[in-house]
Order: structure tokens, then C-alpha cells, then sequence
């Protein structure tokens, strides 16, 4: 019992010297009272019995050890007030399917830079020498087909390229070797004036000899019956037989003319022609002024030799004297005669103007 008293009297000095280590602090009750997880101070005592019959009890001095220093209670922070702030929710990241669709992915395409566009500053190149025969035109008027000395029966199945005369038609015609037309057709072509056009007539002869050379030809007239233009080709006429046709041998104009030129108009008594000739046969150049009435003011031969090197035509210059009284509109024609069969094979013109 007095062990007990004892216990007691020591739980109460401790509990005292808490209270006063405590008040000293400026603690509250409450925090005393109230367990913390640190450790708390304990109170070591022990009792030593004594060897004498009497039992008597010594008090040990109490030690009392100190805890750790109380802390003061955090105080109290103000919460901070709610602020609205946008928040971006991301959405589902995708997720990558095989799917059975096929999809193009565009490529980058580079977009096309500015060019500037080149000034009007002429450039300065090397200009070839320009040489005294020019690209030929191919004739006014051609025999496609058949060609030179083809070997023909009747019918004559022809090609032939031409520009209506100033009147419209086209003249075909089949000459025998003596110069009896074996075969004549105006063809009317009036609603092809002025343009080239190519066509396809059937020519029909009657022979009384097996065979005999024949000239096909065909020419154009001007509203006065003047030759604009001829062409021709040699053929060899068979009653019976096979046909054997041969290409055209005359594709360039025969005569091309320099000076003068179409409708223009010349003075001084005397005509100075400058040009190129690609001769089609031996026979010489007639060159004629040809007024409307039909009448020959003036004329000349000229003898050109055939081209050589690689020359398509040889150049020529001639001069033929004229007298007129007046402004005198004539036909400049330039034509050859044939050899075989009587006649003109070939002929070129234009119009000019004689003036004293």
C-alpha cells in the first residue's frame, strides 16, 4: 500500500514539473495535454531495499530529463480566393489502326519562282550571210501526177495543184506531139478564187497510133485572156498497155523575180528586171511586156545556165528597153517553148506599170 502511495507521490511531482516546464513556455493546457508523436519526457526512478529489518525508504532524487522543446502551432494561412483559369482538356490522342483504305498523302509542291520577263533590248546575234537564192516557193501551178515521161493509157487519172485565174477557171489540156489538142476542160472553180486547191480530173484521149509523146497542161487566164500562169509535163501516149508513172520532176517555181515587183511601177524608158531562174528545159528565157489588148510593148531572150553547187536557181539580170506614152499597165511573163511538142511548157508573170 505504501508502494503505492509512493508511485502516486512520484506520478504527481513528475506531472508538476511537466506543468511548471510547460508554463514557463507559455503552453496551454490543451497542448500538454494533448499526445503528441514525439517522445515525452519519463521520469527514472528506482527502489534500492536497504539490508536492515526496518525497511526504510530512500528517495532517490528525481531526475527529470527534458523532451524536446514544444513547437508553436502553425498558424492559420489565409486560403487563397479561386481563380477561373481556361483549361485545355487534351481530347483522346490518336490511335494508329490498319485500316483497308488507302490514303494519299500530298506531297509539297514547290510553288514556281518569278521569272522576269526579257526586255525589248534587241539581242545581238551573227545574222548568216544572206545568198543569192532564197527559199523557192513551190509553183503557182503543179503536175502532181502523173510525172515527166510516165508511160500512160487513157483514161489519165491526174493530181494536179493550181489557183484559179482572175476569171475563175482552170484550163487542162492535152497536146499530141504535132500540137493537136487531144484533150480540153475549163474547169470552173470560181468559188476556190484566190486560194489553192488541189483536184483530181479523169482525162480521156483517142489515138490512131500505138503510141506518140503527148504534153499535159495546165494554165490560168486573167480577166483580160492573158496567161497568169502555165505548167506542163511531157508524156508518152500508148494506145494499149500498162501504165508506168513517174513523180513530178517540177517542184519550185522556174522563174522567181526580184525587181520589179507586182504593180509596181517603172520609168525612164528602160526595164531592169533582177531575179533567179531555174530553167526547165534547153530552150531560152522569152521575157514579154504584154499590154491588155494582147499586144507585146516590149520583149527579150535570156539565156540562163542551170544551177550548180547548191544553188536551186541562178541569178539574172536583164534590162529591156520600152516607149509608152502613158502609164501603160502591161503582163510581165517570163516563159520557156518546148522541144518534143510545139509551144509553151512553162510560164510565170505579174502585173507592172510602164510609165515614160
Amino acid at each position: 500500500m505504501k508502494r503505492l502511495m509512493v508511485r502516486a507521490v512520484m506520478l504527481l511531482a513528475v506531472l508538476l514539473a511537466v506543468l511548471q516546464a510547460g508554463c514557463a513556455e507559455g503552453l496551454s493546457l490543451s497542448a500538454l495535454l494533448t499526445p503528441t508523436p514525439s517522445p515525452t519526457a519519463s521520469a527514472t526512478f528506482t527502489i534500492t531495499p536497504t539490508p536492515s529489518e526496518t525497511p526504510t525508504e530512500t528517495a532517490v532524487p528525481f531526475t527529470a530529463t527534458p523532451g524536446p522543446s514544444p513547437t508553436r502551432p502553425p498558424s492559420e494561412t489565409p486560403e487563397p480566393s479561386p481563380t477561373i483559369t481556361d483549361t485545355i482538356t487534351p481530347g483522346p490522342s490518336p490511335t494508329a489502326s490498319l485500316t483497308g483504305t488507302i490514303t494519299r498523302t500530298p506531297t509539297r509542291t514547290r510553288i514556281p519562282t518569278n521569272t522576269r520577263t526579257p526586255s525589248k533590248t534587241p539581242t545581238i546575234t551573227n545574222t548568216p550571210t544572206i545568198t543569192n537564192t532564197p527559199t523557192p516557193p513551190a509553183p503557182r501551178l503543179s503536175i502532181l501526177r502523173p510525172g515527166l515521161l510516165s508511160r500512160v493509157v487513157s483514161p489519165i487519172n491526174a493530181e494536179i495543184n493550181a489557183s484559179p485565174g482572175d476569171d475563175g477557171r482552170i484550163r487542162l489540156e492535152l497536146l499530141g506531139e504535132d500540137g493537136r489538142v487531144l484533150y480540153r476542160e475549163d474547169i470552173d472553180y470560181s468559188n476556190y478564187r484566190g486560194r489553192s486547191i488541189t483536184f483530181y480530173p479523169v482525162i480521156e484521149y483517142a489515138l490512131t497510133a500505138m503510141a506518140e509523146t503527148g504534153r499535159l497542161q495546165v494554165i490560168t487566164f486573167d480577166r483580160n485572156g492573158r496567161v497568169i500562169a502555165l505548167m506542163s509535163t511531157e508524156l508518152v501516149l500508148m494506145r494499149v498497155g500498162r501504165a508506168d508513172i513517174y513523180p513530178p520532176n517540177i517542184t519550185q517555181e522556174p522563174y522567181i523575180i526580184r525587181a520589179p515587183q507586182e504593180g509596181q511601177a517603172v520609168s525612164g524608158g528602160t526595164l531592169v528586171i533582177d531575179g533567179l531562174a531555174r530553167p526547165v528545159n534547153d530552150s531560152p528565157i522569152l521575157v514579154e511586156c504584154i499590154a491588155e489588148d494582147g499586144q507585146v510593148i516590149a520583149a527579150k531572150e535570156l539565156t540562163v545556165e542551170p544551177p550548180s553547187g547548191m544553188l536551186s536557181h541562178t541569178p539574172f539580170q536583164i534590162e529591156i528597153p520600152y516607149q509608152v506614152n502613158g502609164p501603160t499597165t502591161v503582163r510581165l511573163s517570163f516563159r520557156q517553148g518546148g522541144e518534143r511538142v510545139p509551144g509553151t511548157v512553162a510560164l510565170s508573170s505579174l502585173l507592172i506599170t510602164l510609165q515614160p
